[in-house]
């Protein structure tokens, strides 16, 4: 019986992960700035951190651009290799989980702001998330 509740519990969350990557629209990229592998892990970082977005489905994200990354980088006094901004849309379901967000609503061009150390670092984290 263990086994029959282990295996049922591996194939929901394999398809709980397969469900959720085939959803997210991943957007074209192009930057003076970054290279692929730099694109990718910050989009997983995003994709982790909107884990915490209770009642939200991740729809798309994507590169806001170089012009955006300059300006940012700008007024946080920071190289622009050392930081990423990532724009998504995202949905919400129809409950209230008391999160700034309304029920059965789109949300489009949500940004997110990354950081790193320096412009080698493969790690970034999310710095701040939001509209202008």
């Amino acid at each position: 019986m263990k086994k029959i509740i282990a295996i049922v519990l591996l194939l929901a969350a394999l398809f709980s992960l397969t469900a959720c990557g085939d959803a997210v629209s991943i957007g074209a990229f192009s930057s003076v700035y970054f290279n692929s592998d730099d694109y990718d892990a910050a989009v997983q970082e995003v994709m982790t951190a909107f884990k915490e977005y209770e009642g939200c489905t991740l729809k798309e994200i994507g590169y806001a651009g170089d012009k955006a990354v300059k300006a940012e980088a700008e007024s946080r006094g920071l190289a622009p290799e050392q930081i990423i901004v990532l724009k998504s849309t995202f949905t919400t379901d129809d409950k209230d989980h008391g999160l700034v967000f309304e029920p059965n609503q789109t949300y489009k061009d949500y940004l997110w702001i990354l950081t790193r150390s320096t412009s080698a670092d493969p790690f970034w984290t999310v710095a701040d998330r939001g509209y202008n």
